[in-house]
């Protein structure tokens, strides 16, 4: 019985002592567990820091770059402006000597213009006239013709010099040929007339000598002209002429009155070899 006893007690104190070591082991377990669960929890919190110090520097590094973009766009917009700002300024220094010499130009032709004692002008002129057209050096031709014009000039008159005028002007003249023969009804002179006419736009220009008096002067010039409308010619018309022109004017109100002769340098009219120039004589009203 005692030995039982004390195998009881023995083994009591062994299931006693295992237990006792098995607390400890879970103990030093949870320790272990506890521990690795802090530590990862620290590195987790560390690999976060360092994370959101990468985000930072990152958001950092792309405010300095937009920012530096944005300070860059201020200084080309600042640039253009100030490069437009001088362009205006030079424009309007520009301007400003531009009308600066307008304005002395003009001042220095007002002078002049007083000076001389007339001012540009404008003029209408009608005019009619008396020609011939024939060939030249006196020869005969069926194609001769004797005729007369009428038409009108609107000039301007432009003082360049003391006594020196420059005229330009736009104008119509209406010609009419007169044929002692019906043209294509033979080959002679039959003694029948035929009229034939024809119309021309005509651009005067004339280099004039102006009298001290400025009422008073002579011309020459050259005055291009194209045809328009016709009573058709059977041989060859042309259709453009140049009159070289000599002739007096005088000034009266709105009106140049006066004496000019011309001569069309281009052959007026054409039939084979045959050229046949016009001259003539016209007066001003």
């Amino acid at each position: 019985m005692k030995k039982i006893y004390i195998l009881l007690v023995a083994m009591a104190l062994s299931a006693g002592t295992v237990f006792a070591q098995s607390e400890d082991e879970i103990q030093r377990q949870q320790q272990a567990l506890q521990q690795q669960q802090q530590k990862e929890q620290q590195e987790l919190l560390k690999q976060q820091q360092k994370e959101q110090e990468e985000l930072r520097k990152q958001q950092a590094k792309e405010e300095a770059r937009m920012e530096k973009e944005r300070q860059k766009a201020q200084e080309e917009e600042l640039k253009k402006e100030q490069d437009r700002q001088k362009r205006e300024e030079a424009k309007a220094i520009n301007d400003a000597k531009k009308k600066q010499k307008e304005a002395e130009k003009k001042a220095k032709r007002e002078a002049q213009y007083a000076k001389w004692g007339r001012k540009p002008g404008f003029t209408a002129d009608p005019y009619a006239g008396a020609l011939i057209a024939r060939r030249m050096y006196g020869q005969n031709s069926l194609f001769n013709a004797v005729g007369a014009n009428i038409g009108v000039d609107f000039q301007y008159h432009r003082p360049i010099a003391s006594r020196w005028d420059f005229n330009i002007g736009l104008g119509y003249r209406y010609n009419i040929y007169c044929y002692s023969h019906l043209m294509g009804a033979s080959t002679d002179f039959n003694g029948k007339e035929e009229i034939r006419n024809k119309g021309a736009i005509a651009i005067p220009i004339k280099l004039a000598h102006i009298s001290k008096d400025n009422q008073h002067g002579w011309y020459v010039g050259a005055t291009p002209a194209i045809a328009i409308g016709a009573n058709p010619i059977q041989f060859d018309y042309n259709l453009f002429r140049c009159d070289i022109t000599v002739g007096s004017q005088n000034r009266w109100l709105i009106f140049a009155p006066g004496t000019e002769l011309f001569f069309n340098i281009l052959p007026t009219y054409s039939m084979g070899d045959k050229k046949i120039h016009e001259i003539g004589v016209r007066f001003s009203f």
